[in-house]
């Protein structure tokens, strides 16, 4: 347009001090700097109007500042542009740009240009980096009132600037007062106080979660049914709020920890949950699921019932008056859910979108996690899985006491469980074994050459004599996904949590354990089915323990297989299944068949890492935030090695 108008900010590269004239400072210190990295020759034009909104000024001044410190020259365009869809239209059209709006545009002015700019490889959110929901359900309406940044391009000088700005947006608690507030806190509440992860805390139709929302589902889990019944709450949630350090953005799924401040105890006079933690997952929005559209697209089906299994797990009589009743477990309780999952193909189930409010396992309340287990965690965990697994072992009192229950459960959960499991993967899988393992051997090759266990074998060949057997071991590790496959292993048939890595295993210690071990609790139940209790224990020591847990020739392992044992047998004493510990031994579970059971699940590993997983292999030198959520094999070169020389050893023992 021949009426925009240019404004050139040259912001130099040694200012120290806070930049004038606009709400709140923004400063140019050389430490913002050095957290990001400079883009050489990447100009950036920032788009906006005139408004004169102090946050939206804020906005500005901040993306210029930042989009100085990424490009080392010539400094940042500001344009002021007239029209939400010209500047829209600019962003899709104009390498990095980026595009700040007002509070007032609609959903009809964005609707369109966020297909055109998502198709060019752009981006657009509200203000906090929230995704944009164009949904009439929302009691906005049609309003974008939270803001709309756009910017073009895939990684580069604007998408960094774009995260960046909408990262300095959640650290302001005016911006986030003056614009969420309202939904956070009532009058007199606690005012907002650090960064905050208001782009996770959203519900499914984009808004930020209501109080009363989350007042209503925490009261409806700990108040009675009477006092609920005369509709006289005991207490009231007088605010919330969401610090980024309790937030993740992971590959499949965000969430964040809300803190919770009552007015008023519960009906018992008992206080009411200090915090909640709330796991959200709108699978358009995930990279990671729209790329299996594309190389893996029954994965999105699967995925779409994997949430529809945890909630019906976590709400079913077998979790709540089994397990976590009757058993003494400690399972993050549901507290509430929306899901709104979309049948058909793959591209109708990414639509599919899930939010569900659970129990928090907070460091308030004393509970932790290890970036790997050592050897006590390692064994607490597994005293909990075996404690699990012999309460819905065949034959239990469960099944002899509680079949209405079981019947439900059997409904609930998947026929046969675990994230590692080949029908869940995909079959084809198996034909990519060697192809994965020859494509990363390089990675790990001159490691194992000095492994004295390893001398004279051929590397190279060790992925394919894998999948020469893959079919095999994964249906004899797996052998409950059709009817009648092996039935000679249904008497060995429990319920398997599915993904017991380390990530999804928090750990208390007090005086009250200090001689038994730290108290467990366990989270995220999506692959939770039944199978052999064998492909937990397989999956937690090669997934979730410290590489000091475990050794070249075994040894170290069996000590925690021999203690996981030990643990079983008594806890199938103690549910009816077997009426001594040596009827479990003659009868029930021989200790040789859970030896030979665990073999065949670490082979299927190995299958599931070296054809897949290990795409993702980043090896850490010590622990970070950031691959928490990893497991061992892909984040530890010894444990990645360990596996490697077990897998060897594993296949030349089958082989004679």
């Amino acid at each position: 347009s021949k009426d925009t108008v240019v404004s050139r900010y040259a912001i130099s590269s040694d200012a120290t001090q806070s930049v004038s004239g606009i709400w709140p400072e923004v400063q140019s210190s050389e430490s913002s700097r050095s957290s990001t990295s400079t883009c050489n020759n990447a100009h950036v034009t920032v788009l906006t109007g005139d408004s004169k909104d102090p946050v939206l000024k804020n906005a500005t001044a901040c993306a210029l500042s930042i989009a100085s410190d990424l490009v080392s020259s010539p400094p940042p365009d500001h344009k002021l542009v007239g029209g939400t869809a010209a500047k829209l239209q600019l962003v899709a059209s104009t390498p990095n740009s980026i595009a700040v709006l007002h509070f007032k545009t609609e959903l009809w002015d964005t609707c369109a240009p966020s297909a055109l700019i998502h198709a060019q490889g752009g981006k657009i959110t509200d203000l906090f980096g929230s995704s944009l929901v164009h949904t009439p359900r929302r009691s906005t309406r049609m309003g974008n009132v939270f803001g709309v940044v756009a910017s073009s391009g895939v990684g580069g000088a604007a998408a960094q600037v774009h995260d960046l700005l909408c990262a300095k947006m959640r650290c302001d608690p005016k911006a986030v007062e003056q614009v969420l507030g309202k939904y956070m806190r009532s009058k007199g509440g606690v005012g907002i106080d650090g960064a905050q992860a208001v782009d996770v805390s959203r519900d499914l139709d984009g808004e930020p979660l209501d109080r009363s929302w989350i007042e209503q589902q925490v009261l409806n889990a700990v108040v009675s049914a009477d006092v609920a019944a005369i509709n006289k709450p005991a207490a009231s949630l007088r605010s919330y709020s969401v610090p980024e350090s309790g937030a993740w953005r992971g590959l499949m799924s965000t969430g964040c920890r809300l803190e919770l401040e009552w007015d008023g105890l519960d009906d018992a006079g008992r206080a009411l949950p200090s915090s909640a933690f709330y796991k959200r997952v709108v699978m358009s929005n995930l990279s990671h699921a729209r790329d299996k559209l594309t190389s893996a697209p029954h994965k999105i089906s699967r995925d779409v019932k994997s949430y529809q299994v945890e909630t019906a797990f976590l709400t079913s009589k077998a979790c709540q008056s089994g397990l976590i009743e009757d058993a003494g477990l400690r399972i993050c309780r549901l507290l509430g859910s929306d899901l709104r999952p979309r049948t058909g193909g793959p591209q109708e189930a990414i639509q599919s979108r899930f939010a569900v409010l659970l129990e928090d396992f907070c460091d308030k309340d004393g509970w932790t996690q290890q970036w790997l287990l050592d050897k006590g965690a390692a064994k607490a965990a597994l005293k909990t899985f075996a404690t699990m697994h012999a309460y819905f072992w065949t034959g239990s009192n469960f099944w002899k006491q509680r079949k209405e229950d079981g019947t439900l459960l059997e409904e609930a959960v998947w026929r046969n469980g675990g994230y590692m499991q080949p029908q869940l993967q995909g079959w084809d899988q198996l034909n990519l074994v060697d192809e994965g393992f020859r494509s990363r051997l390089p990675s790990f090759e001159d490691e194992l050459k000095r492994i004295p266990e390893l001398d004279g074998v051929e590397l190279e060949t060790i992925g394919q004599r894998l999948q020469m057997m893959a079919k095999e071991i994964g249906i004899s590790a797996h052998p409950f996904y059709e009817e009648g496959v092996r039935p000679e292993l249904e008497k060995y048939r429990t319920l398997i949590h599915g993904d017991p890595k380390q990530a999804n295993i928090f750990l208390r210690y007090g005086d009250d354990n200090a001689n038994c071990g730290p108290e467990v609790g366990l989270i995220d139940f999506q692959w939770s089915g039944f199978g052999l209790a064998a492909t937990d224990l397989a999956h937690h020591i090669s997934a979730a323990v410290t590489p000091d847990c475990v050794s070249y020739d075994g040894s170290k392992e069996a000590e925690l297989i021999d203690y996981y044992y030990s643990c079983l047998s008594n806890a199938l004493v103690d549910f009816g299944v077997a009426s001594s510990i040596s009827e479990v031994e003659e009868n029930v579970f021989p200790r040789r068949v859970l030896q030979e059971q665990y073999e065949t699940a670490l082979l299927d590993i190995c299958r599931m890492v070296f054809a897949y997983a290990w795409r993702r292999w980043k090896p850490e030198t010590e622990p970070t935030a950031a691959s928490l959520n990893r497991n061992s094999y892909n984040k530890s070169l010894p444990s990645a090695l360990w596996l490697i020389t077990r897998c060897s050893a594993l296949l030349e023992a089958r082989e004679k």
